[in-house]
């Protein structure tokens, strides 16, 4: 359930799940470290930390690792254990086994303590602070869509909502991406690995009834198409374009010189431009170096 008692108004968020056939040390199981990375990024690199003190909170569910769960928590983060999704999602089977557990992100919209919440995927590497994306106008609070049509078995919407993101580029795209360009796959469709979104539980139990509703979505791509029906731009709660340097998929070099924020990339393994490997392999060594200093300086004292 959600924590109470925070000051802060905004958060970064991310999902971690037990990785299928995890290592058990934790330095070699990629996806953790990838969280690990994603948070001194946040956290403490100079170049790309908050300048706002704005919390990292990772969602974890109750297979995650208790071992991973203390580093994490050493290192800056705030860690809190969700609950499966208390519905029946049998018929929602996704293009990966790895992705059973994704729909556990949907518990995002329960942390109502936060006013607006940027999630981000574990597999980020930053490239600059990601603080000023809460200000784009995208952010603010929208009023629903009621002259487009809502299915009456989905229950009730809030008065108003906040889903803002950016369209997933195409692996080959120009910088910044562009419709006219042919840069996205869908000018209408959003990855779900990047978005700022306001907590409602209203919202989440609009999800959860989507989830009943046997072939509502396409469940190839898990909560991302869940997402991308409930914020779909023909139904009452469209989602808005934020400006469009904040975060890129399939990321080059490139985009990175050219100053994109966010790059939705494994670290261990670029995937469309292999000369960032270096970069990502660099950042994953300064948070090592980082984290072995903390400790040395505090085993001194």
């Amino acid at each position: 359930m959600p924590i109470t008692g925070s000051s802060q108004k905004f958060a970064y968020m991310t999902l971690l799940t037990n990785t299928m056939n995890a290592p058990e040390n934790p330095s070699d199981d990629h996806y953790f470290m990838a969280t690990r990375i994603l948070g001194y990024q946040l956290m403490h690199q100079p170049s790309t930390k908050t300048q706002k003190n704005i919390p990292f909170v990772v969602l974890v569910t109750n297979d995650v690792l208790q071992n991973r769960r203390d580093l994490l928590v050493a290192d800056g983060a705030i860690v809190i254990e969700v609950e499966t999704v208390d519905v029946d999602t049998s018929w929602v089977h996704g293009e990966m086994p790895q992705w059973k557990d994704l729909m556990n992100k949907l518990r995002a919209w329960e942390f109502i303590q936060y006013e607006k919440v940027a999630f981000l995927d574990g597999d980020f590497i930053l490239n600059r602070c990601m603080d000023n994306m809460f200000d784009d106008p995208a952010t603010e609070q929208a009023p629903l869509v009621k002259t487009n049509t809502l299915p009456g078995d989905e229950g009730q919407l809030p008065e108003t909502y906040v889903l803002a993101t950016v369209a997933e580029a195409n692996p080959f795209h120009k910088y910044p991406p562009k419709a006219e360009n042919n840069d996205y796959k869908d000018p209408n469709y959003f990855n779900a690995g990047f978005f700022i979104f306001r907590p409602d539980v209203k919202l989440f139990s609009h999800f959860q009834k989507i989830l009943t509703l046997k072939g509502r979505f396409d469940p190839q791509y898990m909560e991302q198409n869940l997402l991308n029906y409930a914020f779909r731009r023909e139904g009452q709660m469209p989602w808005i374009e934020m400006e469009g340097s904040w975060h890129i998929r399939f990321p080059s070099v490139h985009d990175k010189e050219s100053g994109v924020a966010s790059m939705h990339d494994k670290w261990w393994s670029a995937h469309m431009d292999k000369e960032l490997q270096p970069y990502y392999d660099s950042i994953r060594w300064k948070m090592e170096g980082y984290y072995e200093a903390r400790n040395d300086s505090l085993s001194a004292s």
